[in-house]
């Protein structure tokens, strides 16, 4: 395994790709630059470089001087201290599921039937099993996370999994499993969604049809998010390849992705995810179709790092890897906690300040028998039978059932009064059986 570099290093080595980024992504046959470990005779080293992602590596030869980043046999170059590197990888969206099984049903292999599993109705929902907007196949359900505005659970995921189209709308039913896993059931409802440089992610609110639960399907519960570095264990529960664990190669990743109809997203400042050593991996996945929208943890601490989306299109073992964004800005931008928040209390008129104020309204209109006049302190021991009597005063006024108004009906202070009498009305007619 590498050893994770010092944050001063890794800071200092996005501050010289910085002075090159553009320049470099400009250059024919390159697909993505970051900052990870040098890869030396297909081996992760120590070494923090600068690298250059194509999809094959060319001969010199064949190459204008400027298109040359480094020839074999010859001195590594360097950006200020840090050697370039030249990986071969290209890349493309964690597909949604395809219409036939990406793994082989054994009764023998534990994990494919684990996998499969994934795939059907799940009641609590969790992370890490299928789901889907209807006009997609099928992504993973990435965690079951809490909306900070309405406090409501809900689910978390890929654009591409639970919008899946430019012309996708809030509101829009999200089913649980996704349309390929045979999934007919609505269980959310698409709230918010983001394709953007820094994010391809989305959220829906359950519709209270089943139960959920906070657990990732064979991880537990995300105790709250984290931010990755370079050498960092990680683990995640994806639909399709079940549980993966890597180690973080590579950050502020710069990347296109075509996504179809869309177009073409340049991504920056992503993670970038490979198998863990021996490396490369053989016969290991990481990513595959239908992991799209699966949460990557830390594996020390089930802290949140990033929220898969995107991978090689390369099958060769070398080439296997993962991409994901950042969970900080996901979480910022859908706003959302992935432990239950508490709504604040909506205050309703309080009675003993409206009787305050407006003393009539408790002597003379509402005739309400408890109420003793105004004093300093408040109300002691209200009964039901003094709410039901304030209550039903307060609809023969209402009605215009002729209660005297003590002041006078007129005038705008006795308006106001009215008013705030029909909102305290309103309020204990809600909340009658909590008295």
């Amino acid at each position: 395994m590498p050893r994770a570099p010092a944050k001063k290093i890794v800071n200092e080595a996005i501050a010289e790709l910085d002075g090159v980024r553009r320049q470099w992504l400009r250059r024919k046959g390159v697909n993505a630059v970051d900052v990870g470990f040098k890869i030396k005779d297909n081996e992760l080293t120590d070494e923090v470089a600068l690298r250059v992602h194509v999809g094959r590596k060319m001969p010199a030869a064949e190459l204008a001087g400027s298109e040359v980043f480094n020839e074999t046999g010859k001195k590594t170059k360097k950006v200020g201290k840090f050697p370039v590197d030249v990986i071969e990888a290209s890349y493309g969206p964690s597909a949604t599921a395809a219409v036939e099984s990406p793994l082989a049903l054994d009764d023998t292999d534990e994990d494919a039937i684990a996998a499969l599993e994934r795939t059907g109705i799940f009641d609590p929902m969790i992370g890490g099993i299928s789901c889907g907007n209807p006009r997609v196949t099928a992504g993973t359900l990435g965690a079951i996370v809490f909306d900070r505005k309405t406090c409501k659970p809900m689910i978390l995921s890929n654009w591409h999994v639970l919008a899946g189209a430019s012309a996708a709308a809030v509101g829009e039913d999200i089913l649980q499993p996704g349309r390929i896993d045979g999934g007919t059931d609505v269980v959310a409802n698409l709230t918010r969604m983001k394709l953007d440089s820094r994010m391809d992610a989305a959220v829906a609110t359950l519709d209270g049809s089943r139960n959920h639960s906070r657990d990732i399907l064979g991880l537990g519960v995300i105790s709250g998010s984290d931010t990755a570095t370079l050498g960092m264990n990680v683990i995640k529960s994806g639909r399709t390849t079940g549980i993966t664990k890597g180690v973080v190669d590579g950050v502020s990743l710069s990347v296109s992705i075509n996504y179809g109809d869309p177009g073409v997203v340049a991504f920056s400042n992503q993670i970038r995810i490979v198998p863990r050593p021996p490396w490369p991996s053989v016969n290991y996945e990481v990513s595959m179709g239908g992991d799209s929208g699966s949460v990557w943890l830390r594996e020390s601490n089930n802290r949140a790092i990033g929220l898969h989306f995107a991978g090689e299109t390369d099958p060769a073992p070398a080439s296997e890897n993962a991409i994901a964004n950042p969970i900080g800005p996901v979480v910022s931008e859908l706003n959302f906690s992935f432990t239950p928040v508490l709504c604040p209390y909506k205050p309703r008129p309080p009675i003993i300040d409206i009787c305050r104020r407006y003393p009539w309204i408790c002597r003379g209109l509402i005739r309400w028998p408890y109420y003793p006049g105004p004093r300093p302190g408040p109300f002691t021991n209200p009964t039901r039978g003094g709410f039901r009597t304030f209550r039903q005063s307060a609809l023969d006024a209402q009605k215009g059932s002729g209660h005297d108004c003590g002041c006078g009906c007129g005038g705008g202070e006795n308006q106001e009064a009215q008013e705030m009498m029909m909102q305290l009305l309103a309020a204990l007619m809600e909340e009658e059986s909590d008295y």
